[in-house]
Parts: C-alpha cells; sequence; structure tokens
C-alpha cells in the first residue's frame, strides 16, 4: 500500500486555506478528510495525525499553508470557483462569504482579464442588496451562480482530477465568458 504525502496534496491544501479563510467552509471539513485519509493508511506522515488533532482553525490554517508550496494557483483558483458553486447551489453558505472569496480570486494574476473582471467586488454587492429588494439579491444571485457554473465540474472529493478538469475548461472558457460578460448586469 502507497504511503500518502501531504506533498501530493498541494492544490486542495491551498483550496482548504482559502476556504477556511473566508469562512466557508469550518474545520470540521478538512479535520474529515484528513481522518478519511488516515483510516486508508497503515502508517501516515505525522502531519495528518497534526491536521487531524488541531482544536482550532488558526492551527489548521498555519499547518495547511507550511505544506502548500506545490500549489497551482491558477488551478486551486478555479477549484475553488467550482466548489462555491456547489455551496451556493445548496444554500450551504453565506452568500457574503462567497462574495467575499469571489473578490479575493479576482486578484489572482493566472485567471483570465475577464474571469478577473467577472469576479471583482462582488462582495460590495451584498451590502448595496443586504438592506434592498429581496428580488434583486436573488437575481443578482443566481446570475452569479450561472458565471459559478462554468467550474462545476471541481469538487472537493475529486482533487485528483483537477489538472485534467482545468484543461478541459481552458478549451472553450473564453467563449462561455464572452457569452456571460455580453449580459453582465452590473
Amino acid at each position: 500500500m502507497k504511503r500518502a504525502s501531504i506533498k501530493d496534496y498541494g492544490n486542495l491544501l491551498k483550496v482548504f486555506v482559502i476556504l477556511l479563510d473566508y469562512g466557508v467552509i469550518r474545520k470540521e471539513k478538512v479535520i474529515s478528510w484528513v481522518d478519511s485519509i488516515l483510516a486508508s493508511e497503515n502508517e501516515s506522515e505525522y502531519v495528518f495525525i497534526e491536521l487531524s488533532t488541531c482544536a482550532n482553525t488558526h492551527d489548521i490554517i498555519q499547518i495547511l499553508n507550511k505544506n502548500v508550496l506545490n500549489s497551482d494557483s491558477e488551478i486551486t483558483s478555479r477549484a475553488v470557483l467550482g466548489i462555491l458553486y456547489h455551496l451556493l447551489h445548496e444554500d450551504k453558505v453565506v452568500l457574503k462569504n462567497i462574495f467575499e472569496t469571489a473578490t479575493h480570486i479576482s486578484y489572482e494574476e493566472q485567471l483570465t482579464t475577464e474571469e478577473q473582471f467577472l469576479l471583482y467586488r462582488f462582495d460590495e454587492y451584498t451590502e448595496l442588496f443586504e438592506n434592498g429588494i429581496l428580488e434583486k439579491l436573488n437575481l443578482f444571485k443566481a446570475n452569479f451562480e450561472e458565471l459559478l457554473g462554468v467550474y462545476k465540474d471541481f469538487k472537493l472529493d475529486n482533487s485528483h482530477q483537477w489538472v485534467t478538469i482545468n484543461e478541459k475548461i481552458k478549451q472553450d472558457l473564453q467563449i462561455k465568458l464572452e457569452a456571460f460578460k455580453s449580459d453582465y448586469l452590473y
């Protein structure tokens, strides 16, 4: 049996850091993932045990950050967007946290200019709509969910396929984003 190496999960670790940082997921999600690795191994790297026994989110983020040296920012950014799509679609996270995360991702230089433009400053819109009309917020949310749908193949449980998914998305990304940009309401 091959022993799991924390280095094999660089992209997933970076995604965990971003999602934890913005309150999109809770530390229990990371601990559950780590525990599944520990359960499948006869012998494990100490870092997995250390993560499994962390008492708070700050410590988990610190350990994850030490081990994300080989992550690909293009892949991790798009993976975060795909995961946000699923969480938004299932209403499993606060909308403001999703928008703040999207704004953070918009600064990633590895993304296309169109991606950066379409993701930029979403967190400011939630503040405008918080005291406004619920219908406007629902329309805004639906449009945002449609944009994130471009990345829906990315999920937390298929991180071993992210490189392939990213290549597939890049093939017609420009066409999809141009179509979305032409209908851009904001």
